[in-house]
């Protein structure tokens, strides 16, 4: 099967992501990835129309951040899914979703 679009881009996140882990030390790697992984798969593809109530699909991810702290997985991850969150079709989100968790 081709590679998509969306595939392509989730495993080079992935990749970058694994390059990233490298600056983590070795003894807090598993559970940073852990936590970041915890922490992408609560990424809810629940779609809204124009004009309908805000569900739990519309998360503006960052809103209580105010700074990036790379010792954090979870503000990692939400930044991550902030990414995806931007994209208009959300089963072009979840490709890209499932390529990331698969090449991470």
């Amino acid at each position: 099967m081709e590679e998509t679009r969306a595939t392509k881009y989730g495993r080079f996140l992935a990749k970058m992501l694994n390059q990233f882990m490298h600056a983590i030390p070795t003894e807090y790697r598993w559970e940073y990835k852990t936590k970041f992984i915890q922490e992408l798969k609560n990424y809810s593809f629940e779609t809204r129309r124009k004009g309908s109530p805000i569900n739990s699909g519309c998360v503006k991810e960052l809103e209580q951040f105010g700074e990036y702290e790379h010792k954090n997985p979870e503000l990692t991850a939400r930044i991550i899914k902030e990414g995806i969150h931007l994209m208009y079709q959300k089963s072009t989100a979840k490709r890209v979703l499932e390529s990331l968790l698969e090449n991470f």
